[in-house]
């Protein structure tokens, strides 16, 4: 999910602090400078992220980043309307930056295609140690023949924020505080919607507009796989429990009438009309935390975990950079991703809530402060819980498929069993590279 981040947080002054967290040992990169070029052009790095990095704790990470490393500097290129479409022309001209933003779920493909730099070197190079880490977002990116094809920072989990006012207005008991399924199940979670629901007024939850939870609640419906199979060949979201997942959504609308309808969504946007009062609940990764501190201003609101089924997991977004295997500069893009997966961006990450760094030890820095959510160390806990869709090599023409046909199952004009399995062979075909 994309959206907009809060303002600049004061820390340069605590940056000593940091030779007290686990240290990056430092090396000498190895060096691929091609042939021909001037000296001074190895110390641009340059970079694109799909989201805005202006006034974010990005920049701030990369302005410390910059001042902790002369002579290199960072050259930020515009975001494009399109970025998936411009990273295929970048990479396939061979003109790519040399460090750029790439969705998690798309990491094989790209891999498969032999299109990005593997970073093992640099990795055993830099003394880099999987314990530092949480080890699912360090073993993200490696591949089946043992190759780091990207580089994780961080991940954002996904929770339900809750409007707290809403709670207490409706007299509805508040949602729990640890991540537990006591009194808050599925059923306990539609049972607060119903009550927190003003017809025309206020809707009680959302949560089918954020793609996440096609994992996340599959999984938790007992379909351990999710939407895919291990081996990246199976859509396994077509499976029972995955349909009856998907329904149950699509249900707080259709059938209990809780929830926005999806033609709302798409004119008024869930963000806004949470911020307005609209909705009580949602279910939404960290990196909405900075946008609700700057909009909310009438209500008090928090977090709670996902409600459990079958299980009680939650996928969050990984936050994943690439070095194109067509990069100039490969060295100093590197030299980037580890001040910003390591100590130093971490505790930045950490401080405004940004997300929840790779390493461990910034990530102990994430505490409840003056600024909501109360309970924002749910967001670390979510850590221990994370649910992640398995890896295929051709995720995006599957979605491509699939997600335009679930539209008429969130606008109660089709059953989601029917139409997984209608769509099923064309997605499976998909997996395997024969559509």
């Amino acid at each position: 999910m994309r959206t907009p981040v809060i303002a600049r947080r004061t820390f340069l002054g605590q940056a000593a602090a940091l030779a007290g967290m686990t240290a990056l040992t430092a090396c000498q990169l190895i060096q691929r400078q091609p042939a021909g070029e001037p000296a001074q052009a190895a110390t641009e790095i340059t970079f694109m992220n799909w989201d805005t990095v202006k006034d974010t704790p990005l920049e701030i990470a990369i302005q410390e980043f910059e001042r902790q490393n002369p002579p290199y500097k960072v050259k930020v290129q515009p975001t494009p309307a399109r970025y998936e479409d411009k990273m295929r022309t970048l990479l396939a001209a061979g003109t790519p930056p040399d460090v750029m933003r790439i969705n998690d779920d798309y990491v094989r493909g790209y891999s498969v295609k032999n299109q990005l730099l593997d970073l093992t070197p640099y990795l055993k190079a830099d003394n880099i140690r999987r314990e530092d880490y949480f080890e699912f977002v360090f073993d993200f990116a490696k591949q089946p023949d043992g190759k780091y094809t990207a580089w994780s920072i961080g991940n954002q989990p996904r929770l339900i924020y809750y409007n707290v006012n809403a709670f207490k207005d409706a007299g509805v008991p508040l949602p729990p505080t640890e991540w537990t399924s006591k009194d808050w199940t599925w059923d306990d979670f539609l049972a607060r919607a119903k009550k927190l629901t003003v017809e025309g007024q206020r809707w009680g939850a959302l949560i089918y507009d954020d793609t996440g939870f096609e994992q996340t609640f599959a999984v938790n419906n007992g379909e351990e796989d999710g939407i895919y199979s291990k081996d990246g060949k199976k859509f396994t979201l077509a499976n029972p429990k995955g349909a009856e997942a998907i329904q149950w959504a699509a249900d707080l609308t259709c059938k209990h009438k809780v929830q926005p309808e999806w033609s709302l969504l798409r004119q008024e946007g869930a963000n806004n009309m949470f911020v307005a009062g609209k909705i009580a609940m949602f279910f939404r990764t960290q990196g909405i935390i900075p946008y609700l501190r700057r909009n909310v201003k009438n209500f008090e609101w928090d977090v709670a975990p996902v409600p459990a089924k079958v299980k009680q997991m939650t996928e969050g977004s990984l936050i994943v950079f690439c070095i194109p295997k067509a990069a100039k500069n490969p060295d100093g893009g590197w030299r980037l991703l580890r001040f910003l997966g390591g100590p130093g961006g971490g505790k930045i990450f950490a401080e405004t809530s940004y997300f929840i760094p790779a390493m461990k030890e910034p990530a102990r820095l994430i505490k409840a402060g003056k600024e909501p959510p109360a309970h924002v160390e749910l967001f670390v806990k979510a850590m221990e819980y994370q649910t992640t869709v398995n890896y295929t090599e051709n995720t995006e023409r599957a979605r491509q498929i699939y997600r335009p046909e679930l539209e008429l199952v969130y606008t109660c004009k089709a059953r989601a069993d029917d139409i997984l399995t209608k769509v099923r062979p064309l997605v499976e075909d998909a997996l395997v590279g024969k559509y």
